[in-house]
């Protein structure tokens, strides 16, 4: 559960990673050019791109389907001892492959039920305590930080005050209640509070203008819940904590929301007013105000932040609408999440499924070529491949099953080094599941019978009960090819190879 999530998160923070190094390179032609509050709310977008749990591959399952109809039309046509037609390749993106060795387990505990451990088991545990870590240590912090302002903090009731915060709240159509709060320990003019907000104002004397645009600014950032936009790139930074450039999108995307609240402040000034503003801003800078808090919407961001800001406030040239480039940023990045994706060896269908001593789940991978031959075929040895084999391996989909007996179509797994392999075959896979020759057959399942299947039909495999089997042939969309232990002419073990 958590590999195949981490394995999501992989994806997605793959073609995201791509937008916003695109967003980084070309970040000075947008600011140049476009109101500072497309870039934020293309920030917005692709943080929630990447909150959102949902793999490239899932957008794609109809060409899944076509591909495994495709296949079963194949398998019929060798039925009918027609010529076997080379398969098609379906390209469907662009697929970073895990090597196979990140699924061999590293850990077997029991038998049967046992936990399997691998290393991309490993990274996934890692990457999920990163995430709780980040997040947790953030959140701690904040509800600290709100609760030294309580303790230590002093409610504002001066009523020239009061009377300027209502002011500016009337001017941008605010209704909600905001509580001013004196606290010597506060980096700069800050709103902070999700529910409640408080708008901290550092122990200062402050002029009547500077206060026009401190409440302003900050009053602005009430009106677009900024503060609920640094809580999502938190949650998206922290989930995505392995890729640096996730990093950067969150710092870049807390410079936007500064200039854009630049820009909304500003509106309709002259230059003058503009000026005026920057004043403000540079005596702030003149203060030290350095530190940083988390979830708060923070007056100063520090002197390289500040410069850009005095910068954008200054500049006179009119911008151009960005919607447009939203919506270009909008489309490439649904393109790349239904292109790029992450696999294992397994689901490329080009590895056989790896298993330790210790499992009878899949057939074995040795080290070398010749034991890797060896495990891949049915231990009964395919000379009489038309004989009815009543111990070993065997490979084949099921045709009919009922409570006592199982039918199914044999199966070969054939490599390019055994008798069976044909020069039509797929020799880059490594090898080909072809229809054995004869009538299907028809076994006992002896009362014992184990069963298992793979999660989501590609790993790890998990244990069935007899009824989740039968449920499972009853749903099956595919065929699904089996891999089946026989003793003395009964079924012990039936177990999911792999969905064609």
């Amino acid at each position: 559960m958590i590999t195949n999530l981490f394995l999501s998160v992989a994806e997605i923070s793959l073609s995201v990673s791509l937008i916003v190094l695109l967003m980084l390179l070309l970040s000075p032609l947008f600011t140049k050019r476009y109101g500072s509050k497309w870039s934020y709310w293309i920030w917005i977008f692709l943080a929630l791109r990447l909150l959102i749990p949902f793999r490239g591959a899932d957008g794609i399952t109809l060409l899944h389907a076509l591909q495994h109809t495709s296949t079963q039309n194949s398998m019929e046509d060798r039925k009918n001892h027609q010529a076997p037609l080379p398969e098609k390749k379906t390209s469907v993106g662009m697929i970073l492959e895990l090597p196979a060795q990140m699924t061999a387990p590293i850990q077997t505990q029991s038998k049967k039920g046992g936990i399997q451990i691998t290393p991309l088991d490993l990274i996934a545990i890692v990457w999920m305590l990163g995430s709780l870590a980040f997040l947790s240590i953030h959140l701690i912090s904040y509800f600290h930080y709100k609760s030294q302002v309580r303790k230590r903090g002093t409610i504002l009731k001066n009523s020239a005050i009061l009377r300027q915060l209502s002011s500016q709240k009337r001017e941008l159509h605010i209704k909600s209640t905001v509580q001013v709060v004196e606290f010597t320990q506060a980096p700069s003019p800050m709103l902070t509070g999700f529910l409640n907000p408080i708008l901290i104002l550092p122990k200062a004397s402050y002029s009547e203008e500077e206060l026009s645009f401190i409440f302003r600014h900050e009053l602005v950032h009430l009106k677009r819940k900024d503060v609920f936009v640094k809580l999502l790139l938190a949650a998206a930074n922290g989930i995505h904590w392995f890729n640096p450039l996730i990093w950067l999108m969150q710092k870049e995307a807390v410079l936007d929301m500064e200039l854009s609240c630049d820009e909304r402040v500003i509106e309709g000034a002259d230059y003058h007013q503009r000026k005026a503003y920057t004043e403000v801003l540079l005596s702030l800078l003149c203060r030290g105000c350095t530190q940083k808090t988390r979830f708060s919407t923070e007056f100063y961001g520090g002197k390289q932040s500040m410069k850009k800001r005095f910068k954008n406030i200054l500049n006179k040239r009119k911008k151009k609408n960005g919607a447009a480039i939203f919506l270009c940023v909008l489309v490439l990045t649904v393109t790349l999440g239904a292109t790029i994706g992450c696999s294992t060896a397994k689901e490329s269908g080009k590895s056989i499924p790896e298993q330790t001593e210790e499992t009878d789940t899949y057939a074995q991978k040795q080290d070398t070529e010749e034991n890797q031959e060896t495990e891949n075929q049915p231990t009964q040895d395919n000379q009489s491949v038309s004989d009815m084999p009543q111990n070993g391996q065997i490979y084949g989909y099921v045709r009919e099953y009922s409570k006592d007996t199982l039918t199914i179509d044999r199966q070969i797994w054939a490599t390019p080094k055994s008798p069976d392999w044909k020069p039509e075959y797929d020799e880059d896979a490594g090898f080909e599941v072809v229809d054995a020759p004869g009538e299907a057959l028809t076994y006992t399942i002896h009362p014992e019978c184990t069963y298992s299947s793979l999660e989501n039909h590609q790993g790890p495999p998990k244990d069935l009960i007899r009824e989740e089997f039968e449920a499972c042939l009853r749903e099956m969309e595919y065929p699904i090819l089996w891999l089946i232990d026989l003793e003395d002419g009964q079924i012990k073990s039936i177990q999911e190879q792999y969905r064609p």
